[in-house]
């Protein structure tokens, strides 16, 4: 059984640290962005080859990018 890529999300605050290991891209954007959110900082995406990726390296390979950002702020209201 062939297991999927993981594309890791991780945040820092003032109580402690935060480690998504998320299957899918468009899983990953939703986790950044909730992060963001709850105003985490150093936030920091590693792709399935073990290199950093920018919010919007990670948008371009997800479908998660289709959805509006003002859609999943209300959507978590």
């Amino acid at each position: 059984m062939e297991r999927r890529p993981l594309y890791i999300v991780r945040g820092v605050a003032k109580r402690g640290n935060v480690t998504y290991n998320c299957p899918s891209p468009e899983w990953a954007v939703r986790k950044y962005r909730d992060l963001q959110q709850r105003e985490w900082i150093e936030l920091t995406i590693t792709g399935p080859d073990g290199r950093m990726l920018t919010i919007t390296e990670l948008e371009g390979a997800s479908v998660e990018a289709a959805v509006p950002m003002a859609n999943t702020l209300a959507n978590h209201s």
